[in-house]
């Protein structure tokens, strides 16, 4: 399948369904060739001293954006010249109102708040798969940084040491990375040996970048790695194409709260969909309480109180909670207890009472079915 670039305009102007029709009948890859046509950036010849920040932000979740800057303005920020927010929207009503608020909120941070430009951005929301959003993300804000290194950054990860993003960037400045960050992935058989990072903490020369690829080459790519066939995450294929990469190792996963699934898990909560991790919901109410949210932990607490069965409905919205198996509160106080710690020295009294109902409440409702991951 091929389009003209005079043709580019109509295929915009196509339903929901022809995007999806091709999705299903030519892949991903057909739909990466249109978005090709349209992603360009240009190479950085004159960059300046410092570091940057990507932070992808699903606009849905957008309440949740303080609680992460709220942990990254706790880090050593020295040499950070922006920190890029990126919606995985186009531009939004009522965009403006909420980007004054944070930058309200922490003026001490450089935000630059970014949106998808109009066309690949109605592209990709149709599309509506997590892999082209984290891509579109990045490569939005990598086309706008002027800093050589940038580090990609997680919307669901809190950083609990000081070093965090330091530690990355001297890594890449002193061994001459083009890659460095926290933790190998290993995701889709990938193993250790691969030695790809994952990008939920990647740096990046971002000047070479830009200079040797395209953002498409940036894209989730199906590719084979020392022989083997790979669905590959984003950035994991040019890594696997360059040698001058590696953890930083000075920090690791101890240096983090990582709340996988969470993203995924609100939304389908939010959309009555089903789901596999349930206990994620008790993860997504502690933030929603660090956001400001007054009372929402007493509140999801006086529903556990009040339940007679495995279902618990937060928001008229019911999850059932009998395929849960009651460690999963231990692990949920494990992580909330670092985040505690970090935050305020000790676990609060509230927290602590709000995970002590969690661990009742699976005792009398849950089972052993789900484990906590």
């Amino acid at each position: 399948m091929s389009v003209r670039p005079k043709d580019r305009p109509g295929v915009f102007r196509q339903s929901s369904r022809w995007v999806r029709h091709i999705r299903h009948v030519y892949g991903r890859e057909a739909v990466k060739m249109v978005l090709g046509r349209m992603l360009r950036w240009q190479a950085m010849d004159d960059p300046i001293d410092g570091w940057s920040i990507v932070l992808g932000t699903p606009w849905a979740l957008r309440h949740l954006l303080e609680v992460n800057l709220r942990f990254v303005s706790r880090c050593d920020l020295s040499g950070l010249e922006e920190l890029f927010v990126v919606f995985d929207r186009t531009r939004q009503a009522g965009a403006e109102e909420f980007c004054d608020r944070v930058r309200e909120r922490f003026p001490g941070l450089p935000l630059t708040f970014l949106f998808y430009p109009p066309a690949p951005g109605r592209l990709i929301e149709k599309v509506n798969i997590s892999t082209f959003y984290n891509s579109m993300n990045t490569v939005t804000a990598l086309a706008r940084c002027r800093t050589r290194w940038a580090i990609l950054h997680d919307f669901d990860l809190y950083p609990l040491v000081p070093e965090y993003f330091v530690e990355v960037v001297r890594a890449m400045r002193e061994r001459d990375l083009r890659f460095s960050g926290l933790e190998l992935t290993l995701f889709d058989g990938l193993c250790e040996e691969d030695n790809l990072i994952g990008t939920w903490c990647l740096g990046m020369d971002v000047a070479w970048l830009r200079r040797t690829w395209r953002p498409i080459d940036c894209f989730h790519k199906t590719a084979r790695v020392r022989g083997r066939l790979i669905n590959l995450d984003p950035y994991s294929y040019i890594q696997s194409r360059t040698p001058e990469r590696a953890l930083a190792g000075t920090v690791d996963g101890s240096s983090c709260c990582h709340v996988k699934n969470l993203c995924s898990t609100y939304l389908r909560f939010r959309s009555s969909k089903p789901f596999s991790v349930a206990w994620r919901l008790h993860y997504l109410w502690y933030l929603e309480s660090l956001s400001g949210m007054d009372g929402r932990l007493a509140e999801v607490e006086r529903h556990m109180h009040e339940a007679t069965g495995p279902i618990l409905a937060v928001d008229d919205l019911p999850v059932d909670f009998s395929g849960t198996d009651p460690t999963c509160a231990d692990v949920l106080r494990d992580e909330l207890t670092r985040m505690e710690g970090s935050l305020f020295g000790s676990m609060r009294p509230e927290v602590d009472s709000y995970l002590r109902s969690f661990r009742v409440f699976l005792e009398r409702f849950g089972s052993a079915r789900e484990q906590a991951a």
